[in-house]
């Protein structure tokens, strides 16, 4: 690559947030379904997918893949690699993997840079200890007098309410993924990325990166007021 080439960076599990100078990745149905749109529009006459969906801006410059498999890149193709509220969507065993695939496809030198909702700040607004920031105020009307229900919500293990009919077909096959399957604090981030081969493991505050243009993929309301933790490690 010439020198003045500019880095390669991956964002996994983009969403929304999908900036020109990051490789944008996500494996959601939202995004395989902005690209297949008479499917979608099918599956909202069935009342399967809410009319709504048509209406989320979905960028176009995103690759769809489900990243529960090997990543479609060769070795030693990225510079840095960035996710934010990813990995918990993922068993442990599943997140472990996709982190030895990151750890695969960076260069040597090239950093991992993962945020994911702070389990232990969870705990601690649940035992009355502090109050979480703007992230979870959405939640907080439905349950001001049920800290247990509240804690619930937080986790997002679980939906309150079953599907029925169509949709609960539709989200027995997609709905899953929504749903958080394992919880992390900075000691247990940092300890999942050193079992995936990174070195030099530790917490970060926001934007605290040498990363180019984290800041237009790492969002301050994921973060703040303990909605997130940070952890980043290199590939030697």
């Amino acid at each position: 690559m010439p020198a003045d080439a500019p880095p390669r960076l991956l964002h996994l599990g983009c969403g929304l947030i999908a900036p020109p100078e990051w490789h944008n990745v996500d494996g959601s149905w939202g995004a395989w379904f902005a690209q297949h749109r008479k499917l979608r529009r099918f599956l909202e006459t069935l009342h399967v997918l809410p009319k709504e969906t048509s209406n989320t801006p979905w960028p176009a410059n995103i690759q769809v893949f489900d990243l529960r498999h090997q990543l479609p890149f060769p070795d030693n193709s990225f510079d840095a690699c960035f996710s934010s509220h990813l990995i918990e969507h993922l068993f442990r065993n599943d997140a472990l993997a996709l982190l030895k695939e990151i750890h695969r496809v960076l260069k040597p030198g090239g950093a991992c840079r993962t945020l994911v909702p702070d389990f232990r700040a969870m705990v601690e607004e649940y035992v009355g200890q502090r109050t979480l920031g703007v992230w979870y105020q959405k939640e907080q009307s439905a349950s001001d007098d049920d800290p247990a229900r509240r804690f619930m919500v937080r986790l997002h293990a679980r939906v309150e309410t079953a599907p029925r009919g169509w949709r609960q077909k539709f989200y027995s096959g997609f709905g899953d993924f929504q749903t958080h399957k394992w919880m992390y604090d900075g000691p247990s981030l940092v300890k999942l990325m050193t079992d995936a081969g990174f070195t030099d493991c530790r917490e970060m505050a926001l934007h605290q990166s040498a990363i180019p243009h984290i800041d237009k993929v790492e969002m301050p309301s994921r973060v703040d007021n303990g909605a997130g933790v940070i952890a980043e490690g290199t590939k030697s």
